[in-house]
């Protein structure tokens, strides 16, 4: 909320009126919208100095109310939520999930990360090897989010216990809180976030200074509200990992003896050694399992759990990652297993973080539940490193329009009446640049990247549509980003004024969205579109 309509509330909340000579009722003030972008410029702050506003990589998004208090049927978070341990089975079938709660804006579905685990027991269990709980870092005044790094924030409800722990989601690897705030209603709650080995989040009622808990005074769980500001590397979410030997690698502990000789199997049927390097063995590995497909049949018996899903290539997410996280380790790629009500993945070390990779075999939303989530702001990753196979199934398809991701709600700026480029529906082809290498050294085709404005006028603070495709060496480039940024026209070499907003393409990669440029005067620009491409696609820019 902007500070305008703070001061409109407590006018009308004071009974403050007026009236002309005649009697009339004057209007002492009027209600404006808020507007995340003013929130943004102001730097205005929230209850537990949260900012009002966030810039994303889609644009400004506006902060949860932390003083909302926990409704009955909000979803929620307590100490019997999860489990402690994976369970694999063989159970093929492509699974209907029920719901999803999706408390990161932008919004992250379907990864919010709830469970990982990094040990794998001689009958097959995953659990955490190091469940020892750490604090986190401080909760208020942290850093800024840093140039590398991407902002979101959690509203969650947590049903807290007088005493122990509850877990909760994080948004990924590796991240860290800024800001954050618990409570019910504007009664906080002090509280304090911990982690353990395998980077799973817990919420811990604290002593708040010199008096009691404030929660649990008849030993019953309380329901609050947690909103947090956390930051996290970008290249968490995705990009090419580093290219190091296996020595640069954090040491992984050896595998149980009966689980090691299964793996050896699995290595040898895969066709992947140390004799590698570990960027391509994780490649040959991530090809091999993204691979599996979904059966009604159960695999045939092969020895083991292990060994019947990996030999057979069938499952769905949770296979794929159990199968994928004993095969990695047994190769001394640090791995683990993550999940949550509705996907599941694997996260690998590269020598410098965690990242996440995503192997696909994604469930079934109902319907309204996929609607949803797709109309909130939606977090664009970065490009996927690895190639996917035909008609996949990757996590976010379980999303309605994943393909088009809506664009920024932060106001606009553009003049009425005006288009970028000052031809608001034509075409703007671009022209390849040069092929660029991969950092592997291997050549990539260069983008060819169109873009057109569909809206016959453009006007201030509105979104305007767009839609283009992005091709390489004849064929669609599928699922790559595509980021959109204004530019003056008269300028001899490019000026970027505002980047605005991403996009990403659909399988034939066309891509298509609403968006508004935020905090950019008034005048004409050029709009313009470029990609890093993928695997397959090189950069490629209008």
């Amino acid at each position: 909320m902007s500070w305008v309509l703070v001061l409109a509330a407590l006018l009308a909340a004071s009974g403050t009126a007026a009236a002309d000579g005649a009697g009339r009722s004057v209007v002492l003030h009027e209600p404006i919208a808020p507007d995340a972008a003013e929130d943004l410029a102001l730097r205005v702050a929230l209850t537990g100095d949260l900012p009002a506003a966030l810039q994303t990589p889609g644009g400004v998004v506006e902060a949860p109310d932390p003083l909302r208090p926990p409704a009955p049927w909000d979803p929620s978070y307590g100490p019997s939520a999860t489990t402690d341990a994976f369970a694999p089975d063989t159970d093929t079938r492509r699974p209907e999930v029920s719901d999803y709660d999706d408390p990161f804006t932008p919004s992250t579905a379907p990864f919010k990360r709830l469970e990982a685990f990094d040990a794998v027991l001689s009958d097959y269990h995953v659990e955490v090897r190091d469940p020892r709980l750490v604090r986190l870092a401080a909760l208020q005044g942290g850093a800024a989010p840093g140039a590398e790094e991407d902002a979101f924030y959690a509203d969650i409800v947590v049903d807290v216990p007088p005493e122990g722990s509850v877990r909760i989601p994080s948004v990924g690897p590796g991240a860290r809180v800024v800001h954050a705030r618990l409570g019910i209603g504007e009664t906080p709650v002090p509280f304090q976030i911990l982690r353990d080995g395998a980077d799973n989040w817990f919420l811990q009622p604290a002593t708040s200074a010199g008096g009691p808990r404030a929660l649990g005074a008849n030993g019953l769980p309380r329901r609050a509200r947690l909103v947090m500001e956390v930051a996290i590397a970008r290249a968490a979410f995705g990009g090419a990992p580093g290219d190091v030997s296996w020595s640069e690698l954090p040491l992984v502990p050896p595998l149980p003896d009966n689980v090691a000789r299964d793996a050896a199997v699995v290595r040898a049927a895969i066709g992947v050694s140390r004799a590698m390097r570990p960027r391509d063995a994780l490649s040959k590995l991530v090809d091999y399992f993204r691979g599996f497909t979904d059966s009604e049949e159960p695999p045939p018996p092969l020895g083991s759990v292990y060994l019947d899903l990996a030999l057979s290539r069938k499952g769905v997410c949770r296979h794929r990652a159990f199968a994928f996280l004993i095969t990695a380790q047994s190769l001394g790629i640090p791995t683990r297993l993550v999940e949550n009500e509705a996907h599941a993945w694997v996260e690998i070390h590269d020598g410098t973080l965690w990242r996440r990779i995503d192997l696909g075999g994604a469930g079934r939303l109902p319907p309204e539940a996929s609607k949803r989530i797709a109309q909130r702001d939606r977090y664009q990753s970065p490009p996927d490193a690895f190639q996917w196979p035909a008609r996949a199934e990757r996590g976010s398809d379980m999303i309605a329009g994943a393909g088009a991701p809506a664009g920024s709600k932060g106001g606009g700026s553009l003049g009425a009446g005006s288009a970028p480029g000052g031809a608001a529906s034509s075409a703007l082809a671009s022209v390849p640049p040069q092929g660029a290498p991969q950092s592997d050294g291997e050549f990539r085709a260069p983008s060819t990247v169109t873009i057109a404005i569909t809206d016959a006028l453009v006007h201030r603070g509105l979104p305007f549509h767009v839609r283009g495709s992005v091709r390489a060496d004849n064929g669609p480039c599928a699922h790559v980003t595509v980021e959109l940024s204004l530019r003056e026209p008269s300028a001899r070499k490019r000026i970027l004024l505002a980047r605005f907003a991403t996009l990403a393409t659909g399988d034939d990669g066309t891509f298509e969205g609403a968006v508004v440029p935020a905090g950019v005067p008034l005048g004409d620009y050029e709009l313009s579109a470029e990609t890093p491409g993928d695997a397959r696609c090189g950069r490629g820019q209008n």
